[in-house]
This record gives structure tokens, C-alpha cells and sequence, in this order.
């Protein structure tokens, strides 16, 4: 294993750290030589060159032979300049040898991508970059040179269609020709910034930076499309091998959940490639060679496992895709929307596709990490019953296509064990009630404790808790209340004529006499009708959300839906990537309590992302009305205004925010952008150092302060914090087009240049300025011709 020109682009800092350990230098750069010379015999002519009167080492990088290049040292002083520099070069190989070998350490032979460890340790340090950028009310402003990183990724698994058999079949070195294949499409494909790796036998993982779910969706369906192009020729039996793949994909931070943000990077590593494989599992079970993304998995992944007595079934869907007790489900035929095909004659045939075969509706009554058991809430036809292998699609209480039981149906079962009705029971009954009730409440109530010793089974100890809580609620809630099961360990709670402040007293209530008199720790979320535009077949998912708000509480664990659990709804949807669908959720949460600085905060957040900066900057203004200490919203008023031109009034609202918290990094990057707008490049630079030395600090100032290193003609200190940067953020787009601006200004190699700019270009094709650079590179090496092009695709 050798390297390659970019290779040693792309190591250029580590190569002179390096070098640097037996050779002192005050400056350095790379140098590749324009010849068509073959490197072998081009290396084996190699020799280094001391020039005394400019103090300079020309070292050939000399690796199996092969000419790579030369490293140019400036501002040397050998004591032997005769015999050093041969010694030098012999020592600048050895260190070559050891980059081969320690890149020969992260790739897989097969394939030339890299292999499992290697990629889980980026996955990792991508997720502690992201973390970094979730710092609270940053806004992500990438135009006032903050990192490029909009603060998510994602991650594609590849697992090839029923690849054993095709290697049982045609012997396992076709199987390894296969993949090797595949290995050389992923490369092709795969932009230079995207790490792609085999994962294992026939299964790669990709990771693309700076990527929301649209960007994975694409570069997974042209992997698919790319393989399902393939196709060999056995030499042994002469048959084409065709062959697909099934592909999934997750993002981060959407695919995961608050508690497992409490997990290390490496952990959540873990979990976020699960999830891309659960994607890929599901796209194998709904007919292979397909693209499916874990987000959707709950909504449209979903089927039936097996059907159990009492009109109950097994499904797919567990706590791992979000499915949550009480969460509706349509049942259809796995045929429909499939080809069908019929006979007329032996030679004419009808084609089309079954319709849309709905079977019936079903409710989720107990969710496990998995899988879930689900009751059917409303059947279909009879003689076409609900079956193994149905699917189930995701519905809202107001879109059922079904009509709820009537008053004549038998609805007056409830559980021998605990006197509570059948989820599916209760929700009828509670259908009915609710459209004659003017005023009403639901409340959940969940187990937070995992049983200890108990007498019985585990289904006893969950039976006698219901029984408790129902006792204990109907005194409570009164005997006009019905309460039902929620799912193993939930209780259901129907509460006529009832108001926010009278059910929250009540669940509080139910929640210390659960906690000092049954020894239990419970969860209670309740939501009451009416409540701002609200519906009444709203009021079911807004006790859910509630129970969400009510378990990230510390005791009591109790919330009556209301302003802050609309804050964790849209905080869910910001995170998701729905800003719209957040800023609707902030207003709300603002109409339910004008006061919820939070929510102001956070729709100006989102209006600053819409580019919406005059409505920001008001909603902070607002803020900082009734909280003028408030740090978050003096920072975010500062940006805002920043970003409108009016400089004064951001940086006295940064200088402000630094006052409330004086270790405010971003404040401080802000303030020595300004300083640096103002050409005072001695104050910015003690304003980028400040905010270096804070945690955190140093990866975010590292382009800035190259920025200013340019500007005082340090070139040699500029290049060193731009590598920096690189290191911190292989896929850092900015701080390459100013290396290879820098190799342009510098006279130094242009191919380099050539090589940083095509990159950036690749990372950021909207920024015409990268385009700029390629082409100025490309002239400096007389290529007109493609220069022409170029200019030409960055115009269009």
C-alpha cells in the first residue's frame, strides 16, 4: 500500500509534525512535480537539495520507490550540509512508511474503504461535533463564520439482497468479486467528504456530513441504483449474476431520544447504527431492493407478527421506533397497491394493482423496546379477518375510516383482576362521552418503577398496581370518572367536568398517595377540553405528550398539558428539521402563556433560520423586556442584528451578554468579528483567543483567527490553525478554499491548490467564490481548457 497525491493532502499537517520531530524549519509547503516521468524511476533519481543562501531543503517523498512529491523546508540550518540531507530523506521515508502503515490499519483490503473500526470512531467524533453545535442559541449562523456544521448527519447501511445464497450457490470468490465491486461503485459515487466503509461480509456504512434526511435519501438511491446495475458472468456455468441491496438510513440527532443523549458518543454511535440497520431490515421485509429511512418506520414499517386470542396481536413497532400505548394503526393487506395479473387467453394477459385493502383499525395497548401488542379497536369484514403479515400505517384519532361502537355493543367488560375496562373498551366509551361533555379531562398515569420482590408474576404485580391506582383514582377523580387500562403498567382516567387547575390538583394528588401509600413511582399527564382551538379527539394525544412532559420531571412527575409541554413538541419538531411546524408549535405554547420566555426565544431561533430577522429580533427584544439578564436572548438579539448591519446594537448586546456570563464563547467570537470588521486585527485576535482557551472554544476560532493570521501576513501561522481546523473538521469547506487560496497567494504549488478548491467546490457548490479559486488554480497550470468549463458550471 502506497499513497496518493491526496492522501498526502489530506495528512499534510500530521507529515510536517512529523518532519518537524528531527528537522527544525520556520516555514514549509508541498511541492508536486508537473512531469509525466514515471514515479518509480523519477524516485529512484530522487535526491535531496540544500540551498545554503536561502536557507531551504528541497525532500523528495520517497515511498516503495515511487516519487510522491517534495516537501520544501524554508528557514533551515543544517550543521552538515553535505551528508544531513540524505540522512533527513532516509528519516522523512521512515515516516512515510509509517502513514502507509497506519492508513493500511483503517482500510479494508477487499475493498480499499475504510473498515468497521475506523468508521465507528468518526461516527463518534461526529456526534461530539454536533454536540458542540446544540449549544443553546447559537442559531447555527454559518455566514458570520461560525463551523460549517448545520448541526446534523447521517448514516447509510448497504446490506446486499440474499448475497449467501448467491454464494452458496456460485462459490464464496465470486461472492468476494461482488463485493469488491460494490466497493469501487461506493467510491465512485460517495462525494471525497463522505466517509464510506464495509461493515462487515456484504454490509457498508456510509457517513455524510452536514446532511438532513433529503441529502441521505438521494446519495442512498443512487447507491441502490448503482447496484442494481451490476451484474457478473460465472466463468464456471456462464450465468449472469444479478444481484440488489437493501438500504437504510438514520440521521442524527433525529433518530435518537432524550435519554439516549445521556449516553456517551460511542454509545450513541451504536444506537444510531442500529437504527440505520433497523431501516434496512425493514426495507428487506417490504420486497428488498428498496431505500427506507428509520423516521418512517412507525408511521408506514409497521406489521402484524401474529394474531393472539381475544382479537389481540403481536406487531413489529417497539419504544426503539417511538410507538407509544394508545397509537392507532390502520390494518391493510400486505397485497394492496401490489401487481395483479390475470389470464385471458394463453397468450393475452390483464395487469394491474390491487386497491387499497383495509382490514380494520388497532390500538396499541403495551409497547415493549422491540415490539408491541395491539387490540383491534374497530374490525372491517368479517370474512376477511386481520393475519400475520399485515401491514399497519400510522393514523390520528380523527382520520379512523372506521365508525367507533355504538351504545349497543357490548361494552361493559372490564378485567376480572382490576376492575378496569379494555383499552379498547374504555376509548369506545369514552367516544361516545365526549361529544356530549362540554368540559372534560383525561389523565395517564404510568409505572415508573421496575418491580422489586412481589409475591407473584410479573403480570400480578401489574395487575395489582392498576387495581390500586383505579381505586385510588375513582375516590379521587370521583365516581363519575371511568378509568381503563393503559397498556401493562398505565391506568386511563375519563374525567367529566373538570378544568386544568382541578385536574392537576387531582393527579398530584393520585401521584403522592401512589408514591407514600402503595410505595410506587408513577408518571401522570393529563390534558383537559376545552383548551385554546384544541379538539375533542385532540385531547387523547395531548394527555400523551403531557405524560412525555410529566416522565422529564423530577418528582412529582405530574403535567397537565399546557405552554411547556407545547415547547417539548416543538423543540421535537426543531430538532426533526420541521421549522415551520415548530414555529406553529411556539405560537401556541405563547398563545397558552405569553410569558414562556423560553418559547419566545426559541421562535426567534426558528425565525432566524427562516431568515426571518426583523420577527427574530423582535421576539428577543420581548424577551429581554420582562428578563433583560437574559444571556440566551442578549446573544441571539446580538446575531440577529449583526446579521440586519446594525453593528452597534450587536455589539453593545454582545458586551451585555458577556456581562450576565462571562465565559460566553459565542459572544466572544461575534465581538472579534466585529473588531476584525473594523480592521482593529490586534483586538480580535484577543478576542479569538479569549474564547479559545474556554472549553469548546478552540475548534470554533480556529479559521478566524487563519483569517486574521492572513491579514498581518503570517502565512506560516495562518497555514498552521487552517490545518488545525481541518483536523477538528475533516469536511470543513471555508478553511479549505483559504489553504488553497493560500497556496495560490504564496506562489507555492498550484495542484495543491487545485485539490483543496475542487474539494470545497464539492462540499459547497453554491459558494461562487470556491469556483473562483479552482479556476485560478487551474490557470496557474495552464489548463485553459478546463478552467473554461469550470467557470462555465459555476455560472450555470
Amino acid at each position: 500500500m502506497t499513497l496518493t497525491r491526496q492522501q498526502l493532502i489530506d495528512c499534510e499537517h500530521a507529515l510536517k509534525d512529523a518532519l518537524a520531530g528531527f528537522l527544525s524549519f520556520s516555514s514549509y509547503s508541498l511541492f508536486f512535480p508537473r512531469t509525466d516521468e514515471d514515479p518509480q524511476e523519477a524516485g529512484a533519481r530522487a535526491q535531496p537539495e540544500y540551498r545554503r543562501e536561502d536557507r531551504e531543503l528541497l525532500l523528495p517523498l520517497v515511498l516503495r520507490g515511487r516519487l510522491l512529491g517534495y516537501f520544501v523546508a524554508r528557514g533551515v540550518k543544517l550543521a552538515a550540509p553535505k551528508v544531513g540531507p540524505t540522512y533527513i530523506m532516509a528519516l522523512a521515508t521512515a515516516v512515510l512508511e509509517r502513514m502507509a502503515l497506519e492508513r493500511r490499519v483503517i482500510i479494508d483490503p477487499l475493498t480499499s474503504l475504510y473498515n468497521r473500526d475506523f468508521f465507528l470512531s468518526e461516527l463518534t467524533r461526529s456526534i461530539e461535533q454536533v454536540q458542540d453545535c446544540l449549544h443553546t442559541g447559537t442559531c447555527s449562523a454559518k455566514p458570520l463564520d461560525m463551523p460549517t456544521f448545520s448541526g446534523t448527519f447521517g448514516v447509510i447501511f448497504v446490506d446486499l439482497d440474499r448475497f449467501r445464497r448467491v454464494c452458496e450457490r456460485y462459490g464464496y470468490l465470486v461472492g468476494d468479486d461482488m463485493v469488491a465491486e460494490v466497493g469501487r461503485l461506493l467510491d465512485l459515487v460517495c462525494p471525497h467528504h463522505v466517509s464510506a466503509a464495509r461493515f462487515g461480509n456484504d454490509k457498508f456504512a456510509i457517513l455524510l456530513p452536514d446532511a438532513k434526511p433529503k441529502a441521505c435519501f438521494q446519495l442512498a438511491e443512487v447507491i441502490r441504483e448503482g447496484i442494481d446495475k451490476l451484474s457478473f458472468v460465472d466463468d464456471v456455468t456462464g450465468d449472469t449474476i444479478r444481484f440488489s441491496a437493501s438500504v437504510g438510513y438514520a440521521n442524527y440527532p433525529q433518530a435518537l431520544d432524550g435519554p439516549q443523549f445521556r449516553k456517551s458518543p460511542a454509545e450513541q454511535a451504536r444506537v444510531l447504527l442500529r437504527r440505520a440497520r433497523r431501516a434496512v431490515s425493514t426495507a428487506k421485509d417490504l420486497g428488498r431492493n428498496r431505500v427506507f429511512a428509520y423516521a418512517d418506520i412507525l408511521e408506514k414499517g409497521g406489521k402484524v407478527l401474529e394474531m393472539l386470542p381475544m382479537e389481540r396481536m403481536a406487531v413489529s413497532l417497539g419504544g426503539n421506533v417511538r410507538a407509544r400505548v394508545g397509537q392507532r394503526f390502520l390494518v391493510s393487506s400486505p397485497r394492496s397497491r401490489q401487481l395483479a395479473t390475470a389470464a385471458i387467453t394463453e397468450d393475452e394477459h390483464l395487469s394491474g394493482r390491487y386497491p387499497t385493502l383495509y382490514k380494520g383499525e388497532a390500538v396499541l395497548i403495551e409497547v415493549q423496546e422491540e415490539m408491541a401488542f395491539a387490540e383491534l379497536l374497530h374490525a372491517g369484514d368479517p370474512a376477511f379477518p386481520v393475519s400475520a403479515g399485515d401491514r399497519l400505517r400510522l393514523v390520528a384519532e380523527h382520520e379512523s375510516i372506521f365508525e367507533p361502537r355504538t351504545e349497543t355493543d357490548d361494552m361493559s367488560r372490564k378485567e376480572p383482576a382490576t376492575g378496569l375496562y379494555a383499552y379498547r373498551d374504555f376509548i369506545s366509551r369514552f367516544e361516545t362521552a365526549r361529544q356530549s361533555e362540554s368540559r372534560f379531562g383525561l389523565a395517564l398515569v404510568r409505572l415508573l418503577d421496575e418491580p422489586g420482590e412481589h409475591p407473584g408474576t410479573y403480570q400480578d404485580f401489574m395487575d395489582s398496581m392498576a387495581r390500586s391506582i383505579r381505586e385510588q383514582g375513582m375516590e379521587i377523580f370521583g365516581e363519575n370518572a371511568m378509568a381503563g387500562r393503559y397498556g401493562l403498567g398505565g391506568v386511563i382516567f375519563h374525567v367529566p367536568d373538570v378544568d386544568g387547575p382541578g385536574l392537576r390538583a387531582a393527579a398530584s394528588a393520585l401521584e403522592k398517595l401512589a408514591s407514600e401509600h402503595l410505595d410506587i413511582t408513577v408518571a401522570i399527564g393529563g390534558a383537559v377540553y376545552p383548551y385554546l382551538n384544541f379538539r375533542r379527539t385532540d385531547m387523547l394525544d395531548n394527555s400523551r405528550k403531557a405524560l412525555d412532559h410529566a416522565s422529564l420531571l423530577p418528582e412529582p412527575c405530574v403535567a397537565v398539558f399546557d405552554s411547556v409541554s407545547m415547547n417539548l413538541v416543538a423543540d421535537r419538531l426543531f430538532t426533526d428539521g420541521d421549522i415551520y411546524g415548530a414555529v406553529e408549535e411556539y405560537k401556541l405554547a405563547l398563545l397558552a402563556d405569553a410569558g414562556n420566555l423560553l418559547a419566545r426565544n426559541s421562535l426567534g431561533i426558528c425565525y432566524a433560520q427562516l431568515g426571518k430577522l426583523a420577527e427574530a429580533r423582535q421576539e428577543f427584544s420581548a424577551v429581554l423586556e420582562i428578563d433583560p439578564t437574559d444571556a440566551m436572548a442578549l446573544y441571539n438579539l446580538g446575531w440577529a442584528n449583526h446579521r440586519l448591519g446594525r453593528l452597534d446594537k450587536a455589539r453593545e448586546a454582545y458586551e451585555l451578554c458577556l456581562k450576565q456570563d462571562s465565559e460566553h464563547v459565542f459572544s466572544m467570537i461575534r465581538l472579534g468579528n466585529l473588531a476584525e470588521r473594523d480592521k482593529d486585527l490586534k483586538q480580535a485576535l484577543r478576542w479569538y483567543s479569549g474564547a479559545q482557551d474556554l472549553p469548546g472554544g478552540e475548534r470554533l476560532v480556529l479559521r478566524s483567527m487563519a483569517r486574521v493570521h492572513r491579514a498581518l501576513g503570517d502565512h506560516e501561522q495562518c497555514r498552521e490553525c487552517l490545518h488545525l481546523a481541518l483536523n477538528a473538521n475533516h469536511n470543513d469547506d471555508q478553511a479549505m478554499h483559504m489553504l488553497a487560496g493560500l497556496y495560490l497567494e504564496t506562489g507555492e504549488d498550484p495542484q495543491i491548490a487545485e485539490v483543496l478548491a475542487r474539494q470545497s467546490a464539492a462540499l459547497n457548490p453554491a459558494r461562487d467564490e470556491y469556483w473562483e479559486t479552482l479556476v485560478r488554480a487551474l490557470l496557474e497550470q495552464g489548463k485553459d481548457e478546463e478552467a473554461r468549463k469550470v467557470r462555465g458550471r459555476a455560472a450555470g
